[in-house]
């Protein structure tokens, strides 16, 4: 409200007030109508009173609407610079959280380069749970790079491209992945079936029908071949089977559930790698043994 227009208020409320006492004075002149008057009068002069404080409290505290119009639009600068920083804190938070998992693998495989990944789609109709990762080849991605969490391998890289890389995992029968078994250390291929990968369970076949291998025992990779490091944990024996050719196959349990991961690190480099190592001959031993 402009000011002009609040001392044009305060005028009006003063001569109705002005015009009321003319009018209750003129009216008569005893001693009842001068008191009654002077109530009358004292009541619209505290009335008023009032009134105009009123305003003039509202006056103080409003602003001029152009003014009002620009806080606001600068408050909502503010608000979505401030927006803008939060997205980024999360980021930042996100990737610090990432970087720290992969902390303890690199600090015990200093010859590993990772790239840490975050998981960004996954194919609906993908029954071996392969997911997209967001690096790619100009991260230093190549096909057949291992990928692996904190807790265990989960898998190869398939396809590559600039930005994205698709993840084949271990529960897929397109994995041929060297395993060794630690207590034992008899060896096999770690490979999925449709049978087991929606319980998240791959299997490791090509062992010894004479094979100690138990419930509870440690796999791990075995580095023959060159494309995978040595000793990286896969998972632990379920139980022992046969397959349908016959030939003694163990029930693997991932330490790692690939079909709910957010993130993964790729291996682009380690020692060893592309370096083909033969599987160790069995002595006359090991032949008799078997």
């Amino acid at each position: 409200m402009k000011k002009s227009s609040v001392s044009g208020m305060k005028v009006l409320v003063l001569t109705v007030c002005i015009l009321l006492v003319v009018a209750l004075v003129t009216a008569g002149n005893s001693t009842v109508n001068g008191l009654f008057t002077g109530l009358v009068f004292a009541s619209l002069q505290k009335a008023a009173v009032e009134f105009t404080d009123s305003i003039n409290e509202n006056v103080k505290t409003a602003a001029d609407p152009q003014e009002l119009e620009q806080e606001n639009s600068r408050l909502k600068e503010e608000n979505k610079k401030l927006s803008s920083l939060l997205v980024e804190y999360y980021d930042l938070k996100k990737e610090n959280e990432e970087l720290y998992k992969f902390y303890n693998i690199k600090k015990d495989n200093e010859d590993f380069t990772l790239v840490p990944s975050t998981v960004i789609s996954r194919d609906p109709n993908e029954n071996f749970y392969g997911f997209i990762l967001d690096k790619g080849s100009k991260d230093g991605i190549s096909q057949n790079d291992p990928v692996m969490t904190e807790t265990g391998l989960v898998g190869f890289v398939s396809e590559v491209n600039l930005r994205s890389c698709k993840v084949t995992t271990l529960l897929s029968p397109d994995a041929r992945i060297g395993a060794i078994d630690k207590k034992t250390e008899k060896q096999g291929i770690l490979t999925g079936t449709p049978e087991y990968s929606d319980k998240n369970i791959t299997l490791m076949k090509n062992i010894s029908a004479q094979s100690e291998m138990e419930k509870g025992d440690i796999v791990v990779t075995s580095g023959h071949g060159g494309l995978y490091p040595k000793n990286i944990k896969i998972g632990t024996v379920i139980s022992l089977d046969y397959d349908y050719d016959g030939m003694r196959v163990a029930l693997i349990d991932p330490y790692e559930d690939v079909r709910t991961i957010t993130s993964a690190a790729v291996i682009t480099n380690f020692s060893g790698k592309g370096e083909i190592e033969d599987y160790k001959k069995p002595s006359q031993d090991d032949k008799k043994n078997n």
